[in-house]
């Protein structure tokens, strides 16, 4: 039997190895729930199985956890309600990522608990996809585990012409989610640049080579500019709530609240007249949101996520969940949407507002005319190749500047990530 999770959102399937109907083997009681079941994997008797809960929200009778499931359909076990993600079971332990690190913990498979505190296998070092709560490991049932390390990545940020030539690049590793400056002098970015998954704002003087550490936090990504470019705005989590904070982008105070939130508030974009628009995750499926600094209130705007507000603030580009198409609509409306592309995601606007670009799924770099007077956009073409760290899922991973290069997030060409292999990975434990 195979259990897999059909969608981004909703319950768990199982189908036989030889084809048939997929049955579900999980449940979800509200209707219209953006929860999200993921990640099963059989415990040795091939009937139970672990999973992940996440983006539930208060009215879920199931919270966000790991629980056994079982194919009977039985009543779910919780087994923790501080973990979400992938869990695996080997050599009579759970084996999961937790602030970073990779971490096994005696299970009893018969009794369907754990025992005893958690081993670290490897420390403050394991890759994590953030947005799909997944942590980059996999372990065999002979002694072998395998597991993508933080230390591995050598993705810099690179500069580009509109044909694709390399101009050059950024020499500090580290960096995600970057953002030009208004006057283009300087770039905001999620730094990683210690190597073990905690991610601060810096900015860092293009001219210069000089990167300003502006926050503190372990989980601060998605910087964005104000349009007069001395504030920054960005999206925070403290372990237990989620937030938007903003900074002086020249560090002449600390940050401070925006919007205090139940799940994760991302893909951020200011508009010049002072409405920030972000994803907001809390029933699951993102909904685009929009923050007005006149009066500090919060609306609703449609469904989707990685929003970008047009120069002139009368439009929103943004990707439907599910589709991953591009779409563009009127701010704050009225008028309905404009389709861009059927796929790709990390919509940017060229600084005139004539062009809106996106990567597609095998990477490539794309561009599509836009007139706003007509309200029509034109045919997608290839601008070039790119090698670009993650074309989807993973937040905007390239800006443009005003005169046309790109700075994406790169990894070097004909580049293989490297995996690190451990065998005989229980005898550490007994340390």
């Amino acid at each position: 039997m195979i259990v897999f999770a059909p969608s981004i959102t909703g319950p768990l399937y199982s189908i036989s190895e030889s084809g048939g109907v997929p049955a579900q083997v999980t449940s979800i009681a509200r209707q219209g729930s953006g929860q999200r079941h993921a990640w099963p994997f059989f415990l040795p008797d091939g009937k139970h199985f672990l999973y992940s809960v996440d983006r539930s929200t208060p009215e879920d009778v199931q919270r966000n956890g790991i629980y056994v499931g079982s194919l009977d359909q039985s009543a779910p076990k919780l087994l923790s309600s501080e973990l979400i993600g992938n869990v695996a079971f080997a050599a009579g332990h759970l084996l999961y990522g937790q602030d970073r690190s990779l971490r096994a913990q005696a299970f009893d498979v018969d009794r369907l608990q754990s025992s005893g505190n958690a081993a670290s296998v490897a420390e403050q070092e394991l890759q994590v996809d953030a947005g799909l709560f997944h942590s980059e490991f996999s372990v065999s049932q002979n002694g072998v585990l395998v597991f993508q390390s933080l230390a591995d990545s050598v993705s810099r940020l690179t500069w580009f012409g509109r044909s694709g030539n390399e101009l050059g690049q950024i020499a500090e590793a580290g960096y995600v989610d970057p953002r030009l400056s208004p006057d283009g002098r300087f770039v905001a970015v999620s730094s990683d640049d210690a190597r073990n998954g905690k991610l601060f704002i810096r900015i860092y003087d293009l001219a210069r080579s000089l990167a300003t550490r502006l926050t503190e936090g372990a989980s601060d990504e998605s910087p964005v500019w104000s349009r007069d470019g001395g504030k920054l705005a960005y999206g925070a989590f403290d372990g237990k709530s989620h937030f938007i904070k903003r900074v002086p982008s020249d560090t002449s105070g600390p940050p401070e609240i925006m919007l205090t939130g139940t799940a994760i508030m991302r893909h951020l974009d200011w508009s010049a007249d002072g409405h920030l628009v972000f994803s907001d995750f809390s029933t699951g499926l993102p909904i685009l949101k929009i923050y007005s600094a006149a009066n500090n209130q919060v609306e609703s705007f449609t469904q989707g996520a990685e929003a970008r507000f047009s120069p002139d603030g009368k439009w929103i580009a943004f990707v439907i969940a599910g589709s991953t198409g591009i779409f563009v609509q009127p701010f704050p409306g009225p008028g309905g949407r404009i389709g861009i592309s059927g796929t790709g995601a990390q919509p940017t606007w060229s600084r005139d507002g004539k062009e809106i670009y996106y990567i597609a799924p095998d990477r490539k770099l794309m561009a599509v005319t836009f007139d706003p007077q007509h309200k029509s956009a034109g045919v997608p073409r290839v601008l070039f190749q790119t090698r670009i760290i993650a074309p989807s899922f993973f937040a905007t991973q390239y800006d443009v500047a005003a005169d046309g290069r790109f700075l994406i997030n790169s990894v070097p060409a004909n580049f293989s990530s490297p995996l690190t292999l451990l065998t005989g990975w229980t005898a550490q434990l007994k340390h």
